[in-house]
């Protein structure tokens, strides 16, 4: 099923159209996406690579570990994207890189083991919420 999506990098420099449906919608807590997003957890949706297209600038690959390389735009430094290469037929895009995230729904948390317990959905229920700023 296709979902008609896009998305792209805060500065507009590199963007994506998906042909095809995302699987896999998951929050990632494992140290590595932790540190390249300077995030709590990041939430990935896996797409097939050959229903990914690129539209003006690619993003730059950086190798983060032996077998993963992780995509971001060389101008504004948006993390986009990982790839493992054991699949090479898949890629992970973020799905807060999408023009309208809110047209997936989070499936899973993935690396559990490796959660911030502040980052948790218990210990954020403790905190008072402000609209906007804080």
């Amino acid at each position: 099923m296709t979902m008609n999506l896009a998305g792209g990098c805060l500065c507009g420099a590199v963007r994506y159209r998906l042909r095809g449906a995302p699987t896999h919608v998951t929050h990632c807590h494992c140290r590595s996406c932790r540190r390249a997003s300077g995030a709590a957890f990041v939430t990935w949706f896996t797409i097939k690579a050959s229903e990914l297209e690129w539209r003006g600038e690619k993003p730059t690959l950086y190798r983060s570990s032996a077998a993963v390389s992780r995509g971001f735009c060389p101008h504004c430094g948006t993390s986009l994207t990982y790839r493992h290469e054991s699949d090479p037929e898949e890629i992970d895009i973020t799905a807060a890189s999408l023009d309208e995230p809110e047209r997936l729904t989070p499936e899973s948390h993935c690396w559990w083991e490796q959660h911030l317990e502040w980052g948790s959905a218990a210990a954020q229920g403790a905190l008072p919420v402000h609209p906007r700023g804080g």
